[in-house]
C-alpha cells in the first residue's frame, strides 16, 4: 500500500505517459489472428458435437414413410372435443367404460366375420395387436396430465386398460399409430394390407360413434364422490 501513488492530477499525468510506453490499451479489441480462429473453430466444433448427439438421440420421423391413416371427420370432431373437456374444462371420462376397448375390438371382428369370414383369421390378428398396442400405450402416451391419478387409481397392476378404457382413448391411439408402426418391423405389403384394415375400423367407429362414445365427460370431483359410494 505505501508504493501506491496519491490519485493527483501530477501522478495521472505519469500514469498515463507509461500507459502510452508500455503500449497498454484500455479497451483491449477481440483476439484476431491464429489464436481467435482457433478459439471460433473449437466453438463451432463443440457446438456441431453437440448437435449431432441429438439427431442420433431423436432420429427425424420421415414422413414419406410413415403409414397414412386417414381418420374421418366427425372422428376428427371428437378428438377435438375430447381435448376440450379435459384440459379445458377439467372434466375426464367416467371409467369404467362401456363398452371398453375388448368389447369393441370384439364387435368389429364380429362385424367383418359376417362380411366375410374368409379373412376372419387376418382380421382377429390385427384386433388383438390393436389390442396389444393399447395396453402398452395408454399409460406413455394416450394419457393427459389431469388423467394420470384416475389411471393409477383404475388400473392396478393386474387389470389391462383395454378392459377399463373405451373409444375416447382407443380413437387417440390412432393419432399416435403412423410413429409406432414406423419402428415395427413390417414388410411392405403386409403394411398396406394393414393400413387398409385399419382405414375400415375406422369407418366402423364412425358409423357407430354415438354407441361407443360418450357425449359428455363429468367433473374429477363428481367421479371421486361416485366412486367413493
Amino acid at each position: 500500500m505505501d508504493r501506491l501513488m496519491k490519485h493527483t492530477e501530477e501522478n495521472m499525468r505519469k500514469k498515463h505517459a507509461l500507459d502510452e510506453k508500455h503500449g497498454i490499451d484500455k479497451n483491449p479489441k477481440a483476439p484476431r489472428g491464429p489464436l481467435a480462429k482457433s478459439k471460433s473453430t473449437n466453438v463451432s466444433r463443440g457446438r456441431k458435437r453437440r448437435n449431432e448427439s441429438v439427431i442420433k438421440l431423436k432420429p427425424a420421423l420421415d414422413p414419406d414413410k410413415l403409414v397414412s391413416i386417414q381418420i374421418p371427420p366427425t372422428l376428427k370432431k371428437q378428438l377435438v372435443d375430447d381435448s376440450e373437456f379435459i384440459t379445458h374444462l377439467g372434466k375426464l371420462v367416467k371409467l369404467p367404460r362401456s363398452p371398453n376397448v375388448k368389447d369393441i375390438l370384439k364387435n368389429y371382428f364380429d362385424y367383418r366375420l359376417k362380411k366375410c369370414g374368409s379373412m376372419a383369421d387376418s382380421v382377429e390378428e390385427i384386433m388383438k395387436g390393436l389390442c396389444s398396442y393399447f395396453d402398452k400405450a395408454l399409460p406413455v402416451m394416450l394419457l393427459y396430465k389431469t388423467e394420470r391419478q384416475q389411471y393409477q387409481e383404475a388400473c392396478p397392476a393386474n387389470v389391462f386398460p383395454s378392459a377399463i378404457y373405451g373409444a375416447e382413448h382407443l380413437l387417440r391411439l390412432f393419432v399416435k399409430l403412423p410413429e409406432l408402426l414406423f419402428h415395427a418391423s413390417i414388410e411392405e405389403e403386409t403394411l398396406i394390407g394393414l393400413q387398409a384394415q385399419l382405414l375400415d375400423f375406422l369407418r366402423f367407429l364412425q358409423k357407430n360413434q354415438s354407441t361407443f362414445f360418450l357425449s359428455t365427460y363429468h367433473v374429477a370431483e363428481d367421479i371421486k364422490i361416485s366412486s367413493n359410494k
